[in-house]
């Protein structure tokens, strides 16, 4: 008995690529013939990052990929004819279709410690049951998450292929800026040996501008966000990590950040033309770190608490200069080491004020997922700081990706509590 269940289990991760190689065929084929995505959206320019992402995973499947962890520059690998794929993206995806827990009951089995991101622990889930596109070679840095190295790590022991960890420092100074960038051209001469590609140097320039060309959208689309007529839902663009990191580089990014800027100004141009007014009592929040990505009801609770709006959050800061193409590999070294999360504490309480004050918020939310050390002990010294400014915040506990560390009771308690306070306030 115990054989035929281990044979079943063998043919079962076998055939699972094959069946999602021909899932996101299909829905590519789909999403072309009837100009959807996946998915019903109020706004229309959704549809366009989903069709991307489905059309991205079909050619991982198809071709192979570069195992990433999320802050892999996606430009040097776009600009070789490769395609990404994030454990990141791809364990938050897992979790929207309700197929987390199986992962992380694989990720559990494997000795995979329970107090570990849950990002990452359904990424190796999958990992070691082989549902993930042939990797061609596993690309991570240290930048935010210490789990990422670890990850990495284990996926070259499950897949065998080769590895490289981008050691981002902390600091900005003339140092580390060629540290890094001399490790960004060895991650592009170890991908040409082992895909046999070349990086052509008119295909970094390219893969440099359109980044730039989507930089330069997103700084016009949190411009428009500030306009209270604005109709983006805050829960909506905390997806935005995908095309503003994942899809760096690409055309993808530029459509995605095109569309929606295009599609919100005429929405708020139709608004005002029709007489709206912004509601002066409504209660304007920024959010800190993600969001559950499983079907949970906190921005239902939210809502529910008073009249409220999520007006911005801190993941989609632009938080880097524009790239230079004629120094590709030390302008995304810059890049990279700017993370206001990467070093010291106080570079991002800087930009957490900074965009308080810019969105005129009542108060702060910030999500705090389960297994995340970096976030979770600065939570008090943020609130501290926070306060002293005059800005509420409320840190609700939970997960991105696990619904068995989410509490709705808890959520709506405080919520409620926290609303109340501000509208009083206010």
């Amino acid at each position: 008995m115990l054989n035929i269940k281990r044979t079943k289990k063998k043919f079962v991760r076998k055939l699972t690529p094959y069946l999602l190689k021909e899932l996101f065929r299909f829905l590519n084929i789909y999403s072309k013939v009837t100009g959807k995505g996946i998915g019903k959206e109020s706004i229309e320019s959704f549809h366009i990052l989903s069709k991307s992402v489905v059309e991205l995973f079909h050619h991982t499947y198809k071709y192979g990929s570069i195992w990433t962890t999320l802050f892999v520059p996606s430009e040097i690998i776009f600009a070789m004819k490769l395609y990404p794929f994030s454990l990141e993206v791809a364990a938050a995806l897992c979790s929207k279709f309700g197929q987390s827990s199986h992962s992380l009951a694989e990720a559990d089995l494997s000795a995979i410690p329970t107090d570990v991101c849950s990002f990452h622990r359904t990424a190796l889930g999958n990992a070691y049951m082989g549902v993930y596109p042939r990797p061609l070679f596993l690309a991570g840095t240290t930048t935010i998450c210490d789990s990422n190295l670890k990850t990495i790590q284990i996926c070259k022991s499950i897949t065998g292929k080769e590895s490289i960890i981008l050691d981002v420092p902390y600091e900005m100074n003339d140092n580390s800026i060629k540290y890094l960038t001399n490790q960004l051209i060895s991650l592009a001469k170890c991908m040409e040996e082992v895909t046999g590609k070349k990086m052509e140097k008119h295909a970094l320039a390219e893969a440099i501008d359109l980044s730039n060309q989507a930089r330069e959208k997103m700084i016009e689309l949190n411009h428009v966000r500030q306009d209270p007529l604005s109709p983006l839902a805050g829960h909506d663009a905390l997806g935005f990590m995908v095309p503003s990191h994942y899809l760096a580089g690409s055309q993808y990014s530029v459509d995605f950040y095109t569309a929606m800027v295009d599609e919100l100004s005429g929405v708020i141009a139709t608004r005002r033309k029709n007489g709206e007014v912004a509601d002066e009592k409504e209660i304007r929040l920024l959010w800190l770190e993600l969001k559950p990505y499983f079907k949970a009801d906190v921005f239902d609770k939210i809502k529910n608490a008073g009249k409220t709006k999520i007006v911005f959050e801190e993941i989609n800061h632009v938080y880097w200069d524009k790239l230079d193409p004629d120094k590709p590999y030390e302008s995304l070294a810059r890049k990279l080491i700017s993370n206001h999360n990467n070093g010291p504490l106080e570079k991002r309480l800087e930009v957490i004020k900074m965009l308080a004050k810019d969105y005129n918020v009542d108060g702060i939310i910030a999500f705090s997922t389960w297994g995340c050390r970096r976030n979770n002990a600065a939570i008090p010294t943020i609130k501290k700081e926070l306060n002293r400014e005059g800005y509420p915040l409320l840190n609700l506990d939970g997960d991105c990706v696990d619904d068995g560390n989410y509490m709705s009771g808890q959520v709506a308690t405080r919520t409620e509590g926290f609303v109340e306070m501000l509208g009083a306030k206010k």
